[in-house]
């Protein structure tokens, strides 16, 4: 159903008027500029209401929601059993202390995530509540961990150029977004940032026949560079998501990562904030690779976005560093500090009992239903779908991605894939896709990608209606774009 053949009816209780005067006067939105909000004629787009794989407006519109909330609702929308057992759970025991205190749901769910991550059998699970705190609690974790091994001068990470690692402070200052970073520096010192591996645009491999992994290389370059006993952490997600939904060009990169932070005591973190908990076709993303890092971040998925949590996983060997309740007494006292106060971090809602009932009940859904296995299924389908579709299409130049996380790349010329960076275009394509029924995120922080990441539940008869509205919103791009003409775009 598209949108303009719905029927229009007011979610009830809903006073439209009340709503719109409420977003403009009160409500601020995240990275959203709130300029248009005080138009008149505005109207916000508001939803209120979802099941499966489909939402609904304030009007009683539905949407395809292809984002997944925001790469995060994977079980879908409407599970009951996640409600109750948060219910349950907040009825019982809202709330505990998380500095010195755990909860049931908080010492089950880590107990499970220590069995269940690829972080060499088993793993210690400190939990945050968010994706930037994961990554902010990662980079502290590295950090003290280091000095704790007497080496207080290793403080630098490395992360890749474009990348998206949250908003904090130290998850910014790891970020590879210029215009991101730009307006908040002096930011956290020591971050560096190397190519990303891109294979449809790689300056080293991309009209190669394979990957050369020279993307590894430059990795290495830089650590050789800044100085091995001066790095504390490489950060990297598993698909990369800023820039258009990255794959690296060989299964063999993050392996070489492995082995570079084993030969020079690295931390090596895989930031799964939107690649864990079955986004790919595993349960996690490293496992998808073929990897065991030190360190795992993770969030969204975690409840499916029913409750906000995060968790860091690390290996056992690891935390165990931080278990140490003496220090030799001539040991420099940040040394000593690192060594014997455990972990000096902690987060008010960090393991909230509420929000860890809802990751039980969330991964419970998610092994008994086997969504990731789902997730690798019906994202093959949708990919060949796409590329039997729009493979030949004048504006589409790449077509990737892992899952249920793909993306396609959007060009100006096929041929010399030409790009074009005309955020107004951009704008225009994700509200008519919206006019159709589909939400999703027409990304322009790198090349134009559309990205597609929606509900693991999402059915091969949702992902035919996606594919043939794509490729009429395409179409009707081509024509904008001057590369498809009136007589092809309706012959």
């Amino acid at each position: 159903m598209t949108a303009s053949a719905s029927t229009t009816q007011h979610a009830p209780g809903f006073d439209a008027d009340r709503m719109r005067e409420a977003i403009r006067d009160n409500v601020w939105l995240h990275s959203t500029q709130m300029a248009p909000y005080f138009e008149p004629e505005h109207r916000p787009f508001v939803l209120v209401k979802g099941d499966g794989s489909t939402v609904w407006d304030a009007n009683g519109t539905p949407y395809l929601d292809l984002l997944a909330g925001i790469y995060s609702v994977n079980a879908g929308y409407g599970r009951r059993r996640i409600v109750e057992a948060m219910a349950e759970q907040a009825m019982a025991l809202p709330f505990i202390n998380p500095f010195g205190y755990t909860s049931v749901p908080a010492a089950t769910l880590a107990d499970r995530l220590g069995d269940l991550a690829p972080l060499g059998g088993e793993a210690r699970v400190f939990f945050t509540s968010g994706g930037s705190e994961s990554v902010e609690t990662a980079l502290k974790l590295a950090k003290q961990l280091q000095t704790a091994r007497g080496y207080p001068h290793r403080w630098k990470t490395i992360s890749r150029r474009v990348a998206w690692h949250g908003t904090t402070i130290g998850a910014l200052s790891v970020n590879g977004l210029t215009s991101y970073r730009s307006v908040f520096g002096p930011l956290v010192p020591g971050a560096r940032h190397a190519p990303m591996s891109h294979r449809y645009r790689c300056p080293y491999c991309g009209d190669a026949p394979a990957c050369n992994l020279m993307c590894y290389d430059e990795i290495e370059r830089l650590v050789e560079f800044e100085g091995p006993d001066q790095v504390a952490a490489i950060i990297t997600e598993p698909v990369q998501n800023a820039g258009g939904c990255i794959p690296p060009g060989s299964m063999d990169y993050f392996r070489k990562i492995r082995k570079l932070c084993d030969d020079t005591g690295i931390v090596m973190i895989m930031d799964e904030v939107i690649c864990g908990f079955g986004r790919l076709g595993e349960l996690f993303g490293s496992t998808y690779f073929g990897v065991e890092p030190d360190v795992i971040t993770t969030a969204k998925g975690i409840t499916s976005s029913y409750a906000p949590l995060g968790a860091v996983l690390v290996r056992k060997s690891i935390a165990d560093e931080f278990i140490n309740e003496s220090a030799p007494p001539d040991l420099p006292a940040p040394v000593a500090a690192a060594r014997t106060e455990g972990f000096m971090h902690g987060l008010t809602f960090g393991g909230h009992p509420v929000a860890c009932a809802a990751a039980n009940a969330n991964l419970d859904i998610m092994l008994e239903e086997d969504l990731p296995g789902r997730a690798r299924e019906t994202g093959a389908y949708l990919r060949s779908e796409l590329e039997a579709a729009l493979g030949d299409h004048p504006n589409v130049g790449d077509i990737r991605g892992a899952g249920l996380f793909l993306g396609v790349e959007l060009v100006a010329d096929k041929a010399t894939k030409a790009t074009f960076r005309d955020d107004g275009l951009l704008e225009w394509l994700s509200d008519a896709m919206r006019d159709r029924g589909l939400i999703v995120r027409n990304d322009g922080r790198n090349d134009p990608t559309t990205q597609l990441c929606p509900p693991l539940v999402i059915t091969r008869d949702e992902c035919d209606r996606v594919v043939a509205t794509l490729a009429e919103t395409f179409t009707e791009l081509g024509r904008r774009l001057g590369t498809i003409g009136t007589a092809q775009a309706t012959g």
